[in-house]
């Protein structure tokens, strides 16, 4: 799916927008499943094909900061892929994180800010599988510290269901996709 057309659905889906939907909360559970653009995996060939990231991440609200948002914990799961010519290098990625975020402090400051858009900001440490393969050597394969970090918000236009869009450096610098909360 290129470009356009993911921009495309999120604009289709923030129409069907409910103005009951409201932001993520202390104890509830979110699951978000996501597409990375831009591999943060230093590969400096030209005509190197990289191949968009899917990702999985979960999370759970749990401490709250009075007038001010809460702390969520969660982790991620991603996959990213690319190749040049007769090399190939994947990447896998587990990274536990925590996210603030800073919903209640938009809402003190302005009255007219919506409750159903969620603004934070965050990080994760983990590991990372990397292997690279060509055809004149064996593969190159290691374990290697994980780690992100990101500015993300999300628009909820049913209840339980949002989009989302996280920027920063980890598995890709742009990630982008839904969120159902449970």
């Amino acid at each position: 799916m290129d470009m356009k057309k993911i921009i495309l659905t999120c604009a289709l889906l923030s129409l069907l927008g409910s103005a009951r939907a409201e932001s993520f909360k202390i104890g509830q559970n979110l699951a978000s499943f996501g597409v990375g653009f831009g591999w943060t995996h230093k590969v400096q060939l030209s005509k190197t094909t990289h191949f968009p990231s899917p990702n999985v991440m979960v999370e759970r609200g749990i401490l709250p900061f009075q007038n001010f948002g809460f702390l969520s914990v969660g982790g991620q799961f991603g996959f990213h892929h690319s190749n040049h010519k007769d090399q190939s290098w994947t990447s896998v990625y587990f990274i536990p994180r925590v996210a603030l975020y800073f919903h209640e402090w938009f809402i003190e400051e302005a009255d007219d800010f919506p409750n159903n858009i969620d603004l934070y900001v965050g990080a994760g440490v983990g590991f990372n599988f990397l292997s690279h393969h060509t055809n004149e050597i064996p593969d190159d394969t290691k374990f290697r510290l994980g780690y992100n970090f990101f500015v993300g918000g999300r628009y909820y236009f049913k209840p339980n269901a949002s989009v989302f869009a996280e920027i920063g450096y980890g598995i890709s610098f742009l990630n982008a996709g839904f969120t159902i909360r449970f």
